[in-house]
């Protein structure tokens, strides 16, 4: 079991694809202030950690990898990605719950602008925060001979079985980092992601990253799937 702990800070540019982009297009000198007041707000209130576990592959189906204890993760994208996988690393972040509860008082108080755009800055700094700690693994990995698929997790359109989310979790036990989960297979805090990444020697070629495999990458303001010009 690995731990990390991350430190993510975003600039209004890094966000502007998102829902941010109609404040921060805005000529009103007070909404550029709110803009860039709720983004440092969500910087001191994030507290990105991570904690992570490879588990060896025993076999691979058209649709399923089954894992050592006897679990198995249903993506047929997953076993095309990383069937040949010696082992798959499972991971989960989260921010915590204090971006969750900040949102729920500006609600309380209707102040619906400040929670419209503290959730959108959560939901950046957790895809951020995951991002980075990819890399790291990556590069630890690289430095051991070994390579990565790219990162894939439950819920996405290419992998809908939201009770795999229940597997990683209890294999994990991201408990440690304040994580529960329901029995919907949703995670709290809200600010929490699930990865799972192959790892091995080699690997069929993939996209840049998952986006490019999910159905509502033209709708998704988060996508990073990016259309050839």
């Amino acid at each position: 079991m690995n731990y990390y702990k991350l430190n993510v800070k975003l600039t209004e540019k890094d966000v502007s694809c998102t829902g941010w982009d109609c404040l921060s297009r805005t000529t009103s000198t007070y909404s550029r202030s709110l803009v860039n007041e709720i983004l440092q707000e969500a910087h001191q209130l994030a507290r990105a950690e991570a904690v992570c576990k490879a588990v060896p592959v025993v076999k691979t189906t058209g649709r399923q990898i089954f894992l050592e204890g006897g679990q198995a993760l249903t993506s047929s994208l997953l076993v095309r990605l990383a069937g040949t996988a010696r082992s798959l690393l499972l991971v989960v972040c989260t921010l915590g719950h204090m971006i969750d509860r900040r949102v729920e008082e500006y609600s309380r108080k209707g102040l619906a602008a400040h929670a419209y755009f503290l959730d959108i800055a959560g939901t950046c700094i957790i895809e951020a925060a995951g991002r980075q700690l990819v890399e790291r693994i990556k590069t630890h990995l690289e430095a051991c001979g070994l390579k990565t698929t790219i990162p894939l997790g439950p819920g996405h359109s290419y992998w809908k079985n939201l009770q795999d989310q229940r597997i990683i979790y209890d294999l994990v036990n991201p408990s440690t980092i304040g994580v529960t989960i329901l029995k919907s297979g949703i995670m709290l805090p809200k600010k929490s992601l699930s990865m799972v990444m192959g790892i091995g020697r080699e690997f069929p070629p993939s996209a840049e990253n998952h986006c490019y495999y999910c159905s509502i990458r033209r709708k998704c303001p988060l996508s990073r799937a990016r259309d050839p010009s």
